[in-house]
């Protein structure tokens, strides 16, 4: 648990740190109010423990400018007032409870118990997972009652996992969590300590109770509740599958159409005429079905896509017979009426738990000139709460990317009028989207493209066809890593601010005192 001390008084921050560290909160510490609100506004905080005595603002309209923007985390006053008129107005201002100075350890440690438990989904003070337990007041974990020897990243995690057993923590908000911002060390630290906690609950003859979700992060397998909510997911993936197979229905009159410019390029080149446009028009017809048939189910239709487009790219006249048997057979993959459930892998991207993210939505711009794409593309993300814009014509980019001022922006390599790596070089020189994340989805896997890709700024790469759940876990992840690096890089502001402050104030000080001497 985490919990930001805001506190200009450096005996009583030294007390405050000393006891609730050896409680196994991660604690974070600050001066002054506005300081405070900087970091409040960055990070996320389990309780507030503030003074009402501070620089710059003071700890009761700091406790109301936390309420008033939506904040609910526990805030606990301290003061050195004791009058019921002093403590009405800090709990008026949104305090959840007080304690006054001197206050007794043993006191201060029950109440944030207290406010922790009761702004916690769980309603006892001993937190339970079959027969694994443990004891906030005591810091102790069983299991079977056996007790486990747990270092104090160990029990944060795990009492994190038990205080949210719905969500899914990537391994940046784990660092959130049990880190403080100026000692959060890389996402191997957060691999290591669940590999730690994992061998001690099982050598203690536990199961395995942390569960890897693939490419975003670790949860608390679920016992009995994941028999309770598997009709609710079947029923959100069988739905999510119908609308799949309905993109493919809606496009696939505008497939035929684009085999039958291949037909007509190839019968062109078998009857010795060789018409430039004709035979371009062919291979962009043949470059979107490869990077798109595969997604849609349709694998071998992917792959003699591939193939013709090739041979058409070298003007293979030798390939002629070859060329006409792939392109018979890739009519016969396209004329297929695909069924929902040719699609579970794509539809197994929905989200069947609760992820943490930000509450604010995310937008999203996918610019690829193939629609099958775009209209999949936003078929997936949309169940994870994010906005999503598209753009078919790359010419509308720079207009559409000003009216929508996109999170990420995901770029299609191979595009008429514009190329997508000329469009990301351009977007780096730009001093107002040069950090805009921008992930790239492309049919191309060679090393010379994906070398070129990350050469001019991209931040990742995602190969056609689509993988529904590698495609959007690396959004979600981009996003996130992106936001805790903002977080960071605002907090380190702060801090820096902070302690610019103080030596001015410092060497005015000293100015003070050497014109006094004078």
């Amino acid at each position: 648990m985490r919990i930001l001390i805001v506190e200009d008084d450096a005996l009583m921050i030294h007390a405050l740190t000393s006891v609730l560290t050896n409680q196994n909160y991660a604690v974070e510490v600050v001066t002054d109010g506005q300081a405070a609100w900087d970091l409040i506004e960055a990070f996320e905080y389990d309780l507030v423990l503030l003074d009402v005595i501070l620089p710059k603002l003071d700890g009761i309209s700091l406790c109301q400018q936390i309420r008033s923007h939506g904040y609910s985390m526990p805030i606990l006053l301290l003061t050195r007032r004791d009058s019921s008129h002093d403590k009405a107005i800090g709990l008026d201002a949104g305090a959840d409870d007080y304690v006054v100075k001197p206050f007794e350890e043993e006191e201060l440690v029950a109440r944030i118990r207290a406010l922790l438990r009761r702004g916690s989904k769980a309603s006892q003070p001993i937190l339970e997972w079959d027969d694994l337990r443990l004891d906030p007041s005591s810091c102790e974990v069983t299991y079977a009652n056996k007790l486990l020897a747990l270092t104090p990243k160990e029990y944060g995690l795990l009492e994190l996992f038990l205080r949210n057993s719905r969500r899914v923590f990537s391994c940046g908000m784990i660092l959130e969590h049990l880190w403080t911002y100026q000692d959060m060390p890389g996402e191997e630290a957060v691999r290591t300590h669940i590999k730690g906690l994992r061998q001690k609950l099982r050598a203690a003859g536990a199961a395995d109770f942390i569960e890897t979700v693939y490419g975003i992060g670790y949860r608390l397998k679920p016992l009995e509740e994941a028999r309770e909510r598997s009709t609710p997911i079947q029923s959100d993936q069988t739905t999510m599958l119908v609308k799949i197979a309905a993109v493919w229905q809606h496009f696939q009159g505008q497939v035929s159409q684009q085999v039958s410019v291949i037909e007509a390029a190839i019968e062109a080149l078998s009857q010795g005429s060789v018409d430039t446009e004709l035979l371009a028009a062919a291979q962009q017809e043949a470059h979107s079905l490869a990077g798109s048939l595969g997604t849609f189910g349709l694998p071998e239709g992917s792959r003699l896509a591939a193939y013709i487009e090739t041979a058409l790219r070298k003007n293979a006249i030798d390939a002629k017979p070859d060329l006409q048997q792939w392109v018979r057979r890739l009519r016969q993959e396209v004329s297929q009426s695909l069924t929902p459930l040719e699609n579970a892998e794509l539809a197994s991207a929905l989200p069947t738990t609760q992820i943490q993210r930000s509450s604010q939505t995310d937008k999203i711009l996918l610019v690829d000139d193939d629609p099958k794409i775009l209209a999949l593309l936003q078929t997936l993300l949309q169940p994870w709460g994010l906005q999503v814009s598209t753009i078919a014509d790359p010419r509308q980019f720079w207009q559409t990317l000003e009216a929508v001022s996109p999170d990420l922006l995901v770029l299609d390599v191979e595009m008429p009028y514009l190329n997508g790596i000329e469009l990301c070089k351009v977007i780096r020189n730009d001093p107002h989207w040069s950090e805009l994340p921008i992930v790239f989805l492309t049919v191309h896997k060679d090393a010379e493209v994906v070398n070129q890709v990350f050469t001019v700024g991209a931040d990742d790469f995602v190969s056609k066809p689509i993988v529904g759940p590698e495609l959007v876990t690396r959004i979600v992840n981009r996003l996130e890593r992106n936001k805790r690096l903002h977080r960071v890089a605002k907090a380190a502001e702060s801090q820096l601010n902070e302690a610019l402050a103080k030596i001015q104030q410092l060497q005015a000080t000293i100015q003070a005192l050497q014109t006094s001497q004078v």
